[in-house]
């Protein structure tokens, strides 16, 4: 017997299609007609269209806008019979999908909500760590290498009465990957550069004089120091901005669990106790 029409892609489809409707029938509970509306509104037909409108910067032809309310009507009639099927179901990407979407709508909330000055006011003082600025500095710096120099401490010494005497700081330094200078630099970017707490060691220094040597992750450094501004609270009115922003971001995610725990209270919560299995694999 011929077979080889088996192997059609034309044959193929169909019976893949014959297997979907056979299918479908099982889940299919309603009548055709019974409680199987799909209205397409004015808002909606707008809404396609100024999507149309950001992409092509114009708005669609009559026949272009049949097209995205055809397209949008094939959309929802396959997105009807698939939640049907249950093809959402333990599907993770569609999950997380609709959970982001849930967050949204929190998030749309609090940015429909316009808090007062005193409202934000008391959330920059209850918060006022996070608007407190670093101390800057601006300095030159002579690096000694201490893996190169058998008596660092002596060359040290000598190096900074050449430096105090008016000699080229940067004829005395030792090659490195540093800058020579540095100009309004937080202290915390000093550490990141330098190594941890190295800015600490500028507090005991004098503007404007050549001092040393201060340790640091690479070796030994003169430093001079040529402005300062110490560590002070951001005022409110300049970062206004700012703080709006975290406020609803903070007010986001209290909305967001208060609304979790609301919806979890309609649930009764069983988990399974791991097993010894289990909790050798988590190890």
């Amino acid at each position: 017997m011929d077979l080889r029409w088996i192997k059609d892609p034309s044959f193929q489809f169909a019976a893949v299609g014959a297997a979907l409707f056979a299918l479908h029938g099982l889940f299919q509970t309603v009548s055709p007609g019974e409680g199987q509306e799909i209205v397409i509104t004015q808002n909606r037909i707008q809404h396609l269209s100024n999507v149309f409108e950001r992409g092509w910067q114009r708005p669609p032809g009559p026949d272009e806008l049949q097209g995205l309310i055809d397209e949008y009507i094939r959309e929802e009639v396959l997105y009807r019979e698939a939640v049907k099927m249950g093809l959402d179901e333990n599907d993770t990407v569609i999950r997380r999908r609709l959970r982001m979407k849930m967050e949204f709508l929190a998030k749309d909330l609090v940015d429909a909500i316009e808090p007062t000055d005193q409202v934000l006011e008391a959330y920059y003082s209850s918060n006022i760590e996070k608007y407190t600025v670093p101390s800057h500095y601006s300095f030159e710096q002579v690096f000694l290498d201490s893996g190169k120099r058998t008596e660092v401490a002596e060359d040290a010494r000598l190096v900074l009465t050449k430096l105090t005497a008016g000699t080229d700081p940067q004829t005395l330094s030792d090659s490195n990957l540093l800058e020579f200078s540095y100009d309004n630099v937080s202290s915390e970017r000093i550490d990141r550069l330098f190594g941890s707490d190295f800015s600490q060691q500028f507090l005991e220094l004098e503007t404007g004089q050549w001092a040393g040597p201060l340790t640091s992750a690479y070796g030994e450094h003169l430093v001079r120091i040529s402005s300062y501004e110490p560590r002070h609270q951001a005022d409110f009115t300049e970062i206004k901005a700012d703080v709006l922003r975290d406020w609803q971001q903070a007010e986001q995610k209290n909305i967001l669990q208060a609304q979790y725990e609301t919806l979890r209270a309609n649930y009764r919560i069983r988990v399974a106790a791991p097993t010894a299995g289990d909790a050798e694999g988590a190890q």
